[in-house]
């Protein structure tokens, strides 16, 4: 599987961390069922380019012949 490499940056660490935290405090009341990756991912890719400029891209776009639950 393929990773967006902006993950793999040093520079970025902190930036990606703090998208997940904030992501997850977004998602706190959502239940966690199948598909609830792509909401992650979504709101994560939206908190990336808005806060930090960042346009990150989500497993799902880097693997388009996977199919994530």
């Amino acid at each position: 599987m393929f990773n967006d490499p902006l993950e793999s940056d040093p520079r970025l660490k902190q930036i990606f961390a703090m998208a997940d935290a904030v992501a997850e405090q977004e998602l706190a009341g959502t239940r966690r069922s199948l598909g609830f990756c792509h909401l992650f991912w979504s709101t994560k890719k939206r908190i990336l380019k808005e806060k930090y400029g960042v346009d990150w891209k989500t497993p799902a776009e880097m693997n388009p012949d996977v199919r994530f639950d």
